[in-house]
C-alpha cells in the first residue's frame, strides 16, 4: 500500500462508517471558501457606499460581511470537531489493521527484528496521528482552493499581488527541507526511544519492581532511562532549530515580495487608479492569504508524525503480505511416517553465526521426543522451527514427505499445539485464558474443564472467587496468580486442542513443585499415547530435568547447534557420553554423600525416588 493508497483508504473508511459526517465537512468546507471571499468583497461594498454617503447600502454590507465572519469562525470550530471524529474512526480501523498485518506475519525472526521495533514503536498508538493527518491534507488542499479565489479577487484591483505565490515556492520548499531533517532524527532516535520507554515499563510495572527495588537498581535505571530521553530530545531539538531557522528565512522572502506588492498597490491608489475600498479589500484578503498560507504550511509540519506512521504502515504492509504463502500444500489428517528434518540450518537475521548447523532427525509418528542440552545448545529455536515461526535457512522440514514450508503457517498451527517457558499471562477471565488454546472451542465448558484438569489447574480455579468466571490479572482488578499458577493456566492451554500432529511443551514443568511436576509428567504421557494413538501425533519434550526425559520413547541431545547424540535413555546412559555426563551431575545433586564431580567411566547411579520427582 503506498501512502497516497492509504490516505485513499481512510476517505473510504470515513464515507463507510461516518457518511453524514463527511458531507457535513465537505459543506462546511465550500462554505468558508465562499465566505473568505464573501467577507472581502462586503467590506470592500461597505468602504464604497459610506464614501458614496448610502447609508442603507453599508449597513446591508456590513451585515453580510459580519455573516460571512461568523461562517468562517464557527465554521472553522466545527470543522476541527468532525475531523476529530473522522480522525477517530480511521484511527481504530487503522489500528484493527495494524494488529492484523502482525498476526499475518508468521516469521517471529521478522517480528524479533530491531528495524521491526523501530516501526513497531511508530505504529503503536499513533494511528490517530495519521488519521488526522489525513483529514489536513483535505483541510490543505481547500486552503489551496481557497487561496485561489482570494488571488484571482486581488488580480482584479492588485495585479502585483498574483506574484505572491511564487513567494510561496522558497516557503514551502524550505520547510520542506526542515521537516526532511527533524524526520530523520525522529528515525534515528528510535533506539534510544525504545530503551527509554523499556526502562520506564521496568521501573513502573509491579513484575519486575520486586527485583529492581530490593537490589536498589532504581537510581541506575532512572539515569538510564533520563540519558536516553535526553540524547534524543537533544537530537530532535537540532532538527528542530534547524526547521524553524530554514522556516524563518522562507517567510523573510515571502515577506520581502508581500511588502513589495503592497506598496504597489498603495502607489496605484495615490496615481488614482483604484479607491479605498479597494485598499482595503488587497489588505483584507492579503492578510487572509498570509494567515491561510501558514496554517496549512504549520498543519503539514505539525502533523509530520502521521507521515512516519503511513510510511512505517506500509512498510508493515508489504511484510505482512510478502509473509503470507499460498499454502497449496495441505496438512495430513493423520501422521502415518513423522517429520523429518534434513540438513537443517538456521541464522538469525544479521547473525553471523547459524544457531542450527546441518540437523537431521526422524520424529517417528506416535513418538515422545526430548530435547537436552545446555543453555544455548538450540533447543527452543529447534522447536520454533518445528512450529513455523522460524523458517529454515538451510535445509528443510518434511510432514509425511510434504514440505512444511508448502503448508500454510495458519493451518499448521491449527494441528499444533504448544507450551512455552516464555508462556502468555492473559489477563481474560479464567475460562478465556485457559479456552484461548483452541479459539474454536472458546465456549466449550466441557473442553475448557477437561484442559484445566489435564494442566493440573484444577485446584488453581478452585480456589478463585467466580471459578472460571473469576477475571485474571490485577491490571484488571481481577485476581493476581503466582508464578506456579500462570504456568499450570499456561498448560491447561496446551491441553485444549484434540487433533494435534504436534505437541510441544517446552520447559513445562519450570514453575512446578516436584510433586505436581511428577504428576504431570504422567498426564503428559497418557495424553501423548492417546494422541499418537488417534492422529500419529510427534510429541516434542524440552527440559532440563530427567525425571522428564527418560520417560521419552527417543532421546536427542543438541551441543552448540549440532545433534551431539541421540537414542533411548538407557542406550544413552550405556554410550557414556554427553547425555550420560548430565545425567550423573543432576543425579549427584540429589545425593548429599557423593562428591559434585564424578570421574568419567564411574558406573552411573539408577534414578531413585527423589529423582523421579526431582
Amino acid at each position: 500500500m503506498t501512502r497516497l493508497a492509504a490516505i485513499r483508504w481512510a476517505y473510504a473508511v470515513a464515507w463507510r462508517e461516518q457518511r453524514g459526517a463527511v458531507v457535513s465537512l465537505l459543506v462546511l468546507q465550500a462554505v468558508d471558501v465562499t465566505a473568505t471571499a464573501g467577507f472581502g468583497l462586503a467590506m470592500r461594498a461597505v468602504i464604497g457606499a459610506a464614501v458614496r454617503g448610502d447609508t442603507g447600502g453599508a449597513v446591508l454590507d456590513s451585515v453580510l460581511a459580519a455573516l460571512c465572519w461568523v461562517c468562517t469562525a464557527v465554521g472553522g470550530s466545527a470543522r476541527t470537531n468532525l475531523i476529530l471524529l473522522l480522525a477517530e474512526t480511521v484511527a481504530v480501523r487503522l489500528d484493527e489493521r495494524f494488529l492484523r498485518n502482525v498476526t499475518r506475519i508468521s516469521r517471529l525472526d521478522e517480528l524479533e527484528s530491531a528495524e521491526n521495533a523501530d516501526r513497531t514503536a511508530v505504529l503503536r498508538g499513533g494511528a490517530d496521528l495519521a488519521a488526522t493527518y489525513a483529514w489536513r491534507l483535505l483541510d490543505v488542499a481547500v486552503t489551496v482552493l481557497r487561496l485561489a479565489v482570494v488571488l484571482a479577487l486581488l488580480g482584479t484591483v492588485a495585479p502585483a499581488m498574483t506574484t505572491l505565490p511564487a513567494a510561496l515556492v522558497p516557503v514551502l520548499w524550505l520547510q520542506r527541507r526542515g521537516q526532511a531533517r527533524v524526520s530523520r532524527s525522529v528515525r534515528a532516535s528510535g533506539p534510544d526511544t525504545r530503551l527509554a520507554e523499556h526502562l520506564s515499563t521496568l521501573l513502573t510495572e509491579p513484575g519486575p519492581g520486586v527485583e529492581i527495588k530490593v537490589t536498589g537498581a532504581g537510581p541506575r535505571l532512572r539515569e538510564l532511562a533520563g540519558a536516553a530521553w535526553y540524547r534524543l530530545t537533544r537530537r530532535q531539538e537540532r532538527a528542530r532549530y534547524t526547521a524553524a531557522a530554514l522556516a524563518v528565512l522562507g517567510w523573510t522572502v515571502f515577506t520581502a515580495v508581500y511588502g513589495s506588492a503592497l506598496l504597489t498597490t498603495v502607489d496605484a491608489v495615490t496615481a488614482g487608479q483604484a479607491g479605498p475600498g479597494d485598499v482595503l479589500l488587497v489588505v483584507t484578503l492579503a492578510a487572509t492569504l498570509c494567515v491561510q498560507t501558514e496554517n496549512a504550511v504549520t498543519t503539514l509540519q505539525r502533523h509530520v508524525q502521521g507521515v512516519h506512521y503511513l510510511d512505517a504502515f506500509r512498510r508493515l504492509e508489504a511484510l505482512a503480505a510478502s509473509a503470507e504463502g499460498p499454502g497449496t500444500v495441505p496438512v495430513p489428517r493423520r501422521l502415518r511416517d513423522g517429520i523429518v528434518l534434513r540438513s537443517l540450518t538456521f541464522t538469525h537475521p544479521g547473525a553471523a553465526t547459524p544457531v542450527l548447523h546441518g540437523i537431521d532427525l526422524n520424529l517417528v509418528a506416535g513418538s515422545t521426543v526430548a530435547l537436552v542440552g545446555e543453555h544455548g545448545a538450540g533447543k527452543t529455536t529447534l522447536v520454533k522451527l518445528l512450529c513455523r515461526l522460524y523458517e529454515p535457512t538451510g535445509g528443510g522440514i518434511s510432514v509425511d514427505g510434504r514440505p512444511l514450508d508448502g503448508i500454510s503457517a495458519q493451518n499448521w498451527w491449527a494441528r499444533t499445539t504448544a507450551n512455552f517457558q516464555d508462556y502468555a499471562r492473559f489477563a481474560f477471565l479464567a475460562r478465556e485464558a485457559v479456552g484461548v488454546g483452541d479459539p474454536t472451542a472458546l465456549d466449550d465448558l466441557p473442553r475448557i474443564e477437561r484442559a484445566v484438569l489435564l494442566g493440573d489447574a484444577r485446584q488453581v480455579v478452585d480456589r478463585l472467587p467466580a471459578g472460571l468466571e473469576t477475571q485474571l490479572g490485577a491490571t484488571f482488578a481481577g485476581v493476581e496468580l503466582s508464578g506456579g499458577q500462570w504456568q499450570r493456566i499456561a498448560l491447561s492451554r496446551a491441553f485444549m486442542r484434540q487433533d494435534p500432529l504436534l505437541f510441544v511443551l517446552d520447559e513445562p514443568a519450570a514453575a512446578l513443585d516436584p510433586r505436581s511436576e511428577h504428576d504431570l509428567h504422567q498426564r503428559q504421557m497418557r495424553v501423548a499415547r492417546q494422541l499418537a494413538r488417534q492422529w500419529g501425533t510427534v510429541s516434542l519434550v524440552v527440559s532440563h530435568r530427567f525425571s522428564t526425559v527418560q520417560m521419552a520413547d527417543h532421546i536427542v541431545v543438541l551441543h552448540h547447534g549440532r545433534i551431539a547424540e541421540q537414542g533411548s535413555h538407557h542406550e544413552l546412559l550405556a554410550r557414556d557420553g554427553m547425555y550420560a555426563e548430565l545425567y550423573r551431575l543432576q543425579a549427584d545433586g540429589y545425593r548429599p554423600d557423593v562428591p559434585p564431580a564424578r570421574a568419567a567411566g564411574t558406573p552411573t547411579p539408577q534414578p531413585g525416588p527423589s529423582m523421579e520427582r526431582e
